[in-house]
């Protein structure tokens, strides 16, 4: 059996129409890709549950994980799985314009690239945030100041174009795709972080290990974060506390791996 080109890992957490729908956009948009899809499912779901699901959703390799480790650990779990040259996190809730194809060749010629992410808009059109500069503490005190006084829900930088490929520090996790080897290399992402954070702690050690992280608008899809941590709630607290998490290994000013400027056509 041929290694499929991208295997696709999309967490689920009691929501699996939505992968349904998730999955059902991809089928759309994968043109002629070999590729594998993997669902891993921190929902718990009873045994006869699990049947049901699978049999409803046949064209996905199904992992029902014995607990809720968080993003993370939902995520490794099916990255262990995959077997593709290239893996692709993503979240359940992402609907797919277009396919791979550009993505694809664009990480074949670029040795350099050790992870991708695609431009995100909302269902309006709107360009969302998924590519951000590394959050120290005084970047995330001051984000939070323009949040409050300028009610925006996607902070974006007034001086970034979002519509040019280019290094950028940190990919959302909601899309990042990575070559097989840089998997290897890093060991996928960090479980310590429940939720938050760990998308930028991949990005900072996959930067530290040699590669860059990109920013590809070439390709682009519908999604709009959740911003449950924007609600003072238990989500908060997560939030914060990821974020601690990611300073005390990092530094809470400075000391980040810096990127390096390429020109990309």
């Amino acid at each position: 059996m041929h290694q499929p080109e991208v295997s696709i890992i999309i967490l689920e957490y009691f929501s699996h129409e939505e992968v349904g729908r998730c999955i059902s956009s991809l089928h759309k948009n994968l043109e002629t890709i070999k590729h594998e899809i993997i669902v891993s499912s921190n929902s718990c779901y009873d045994q006869n549950r699990q049947k049901l699901i699978i049999e409803e959703y046949s064209d996905a390799i199904w992992i029902f994980n014995t607990k809720n480790g968080g993003f993370a650990f939902g995520m490794n779990r099916g990255l262990e799985k995959a077997s593709g040259r290239y893996l692709l996190i993503i979240n359940s809730d992402i609907t797919f314009l277009e396919g791979f194809s550009k993505m694809l060749s664009f990480m074949d010629s670029h040795p350099e690239a050790g992870a991708i992410g695609p431009q995100m808009i909302d269902a309006d059109g709107i360009i969302q945030d998924n590519c951000r500069p590394y959050v120290s503490l005084s970047r995330f005190i001051k984000r939070q100041i323009r949040r409050i006084i300028s009610h925006e829900i996607a902070i974006r930088d007034k001086k970034f174009d979002y519509s040019k490929i280019q290094t950028v520090d940190w990919l959302a996790g909601a899309f990042i795709m990575v070559p097989r080897t840089v998997y290897e290399l890093t060991g996928g992402l960090n479980d310590n972080y429940f939720m938050y954070a760990e998308d930028m702690d991949w990005c900072t050690r996959i930067r530290k290990s040699g590669y860059e992280i990109i920013y590809y608008p070439k390709m682009r899809i519908i999604y709009k974060g959740s911003r449950y941590a924007r609600k003072l709630n238990k989500y908060t607290l997560i939030f914060i506390n990821s974020h601690l998490k990611y300073w005390l290994r990092f530094g809470f000013f400075f000391g980040y791996p810096q990127r390096k400027e390429y020109k990309y056509e």
